[in-house]
């Protein structure tokens, strides 16, 4: 089966429609079970790498669906979606997470801290919002030399409160550079929820002032991300940044070293799960003439297309 979601002769996936919202279900599937994968490899001390889950922010991956191949992008540590959206595989991530012989890190890091530049995705941080300048550099490096490609720079509204965030900002609107910000807004902080940080829950109020145009998008519902993204790149491409903040939630736990730090949110997260955005997307495939027996073949498949990619790996890496 395909590492990415197929696209079609313009480069970009088929209009609207159960065919194109059947790959946004299969590559979120992919990443959920890739990421409850490794969760449970920890588990068993089978690697010593931790996991950041994006348990319920699957659907903002299908952004980077919307990039042209020139294009580059900044994830945060929780942009697995994103990650994959952009071509990175799982076996990609299993040779990271093993330090294998084709290992870009050798060993020395976890993949959430690896880099992939020949696909362009470049290092994200441990750093709260540290990876924001380095895409501010590079968004210029892109403007001076006259590339056509923008910069995708992401991160989680619980970076808000990093002055280096601030300050690229500031950057990127003065200058103008060719910046798509992507806010994985699920509204939280580690444990603290957004109103214990800030006054609002939307980045508009804070970001719009820098001079970015700016969305707000169901992140739950891959189709809205991805006719938004659509829109963003070729406004970003034209001079003016752009941002998109989508609301989601976190419906995991904050790591698999970490667990879940949040108490007292069960009521809020059972009305999150009700959104689900791949159960909203196979509800959509079904409403739009998919069968339930393609879409069972299509989580078959992901399902089994990961203990093979670990066994090759793991083999190899003896």
């Amino acid at each position: 089966m395909p590492d990415t979601a197929e696209k079609n002769a313009t480069g970009h996936l088929p209009p609207p429609g159960a065919a194109r919202t059947a790959e946004f279900y299969r590559m979120m599937l992919r990443v959920r079970l890739f990421e409850a994968f490794c969760i449970d490899l920890r588990k068993k001390n089978e690697v010593i790498g931790n996991t950041y889950p994006s348990l319920g922010q699957e659907a903002t991956g299908v952004a980077a669906l919307a990039l042209e191949p020139q294009d580059v992008v900044f994830p945060s540590y929780r942009s697995r979606p994103i990650v994959f959206g952009k071509g990175i595989t799982a076996e990609d991530h299993f040779i990271e997470l093993v330090g294998g012989r084709d290992s870009l890190l050798e060993g020395r890091e976890v993949f959430h801290h690896c880099s992939w530049p020949k696909k362009g995705l470049m290092p994200a941080s441990s750093m709260i919002g540290g990876w924001a300048p380095m895409a501010a550099g590079y968004a210029l490096a892109q403007q001076l030399d006259g590339e056509p490609g923008i910069t995708m720079l992401c991160f989680g509204d619980g970076s808000f409160g990093a002055g280096d965030l601030h300050e690229t900002l500031n950057l990127i609107g003065v200058w103008k550079l060719p910046v798509l910000l992507i806010c994985e807004n699920n509204g939280y902080q580690v444990s603290a929820p957004w109103n214990a940080m800030r006054v609002q829950r939307g980045m508009t109020p804070y970001v719009e002032p820098h001079g970015f145009e700016c969305h707000e998008v169901d992140g739950n519902d891959a189709d809205a991300v991805y006719e938004a993204a659509l829109a963003a790149r070729r406004t970003v491409a034209s001079g003016k940044p752009v941002l998109l903040d989508c609301f989601t939630y976190r419906m995991g736990g904050y790591s698999s070293h970490f667990a879940e730090p949040r108490t007292g949110h069960e009521a809020e997260k059972a009305e999150w799960e009700k959104r689900d955005p791949i159960a909203l997307a196979r509800k959509r495939c079904l409403e739009g003439g998919m069968s339930a027996a393609a879409l069972d073949a299509i989580a078959a498949d992901e399902a089994a297309a990961l203990p093979a990619s670990w066994e090759r790996v793991r083999k190899a890496a003896r």
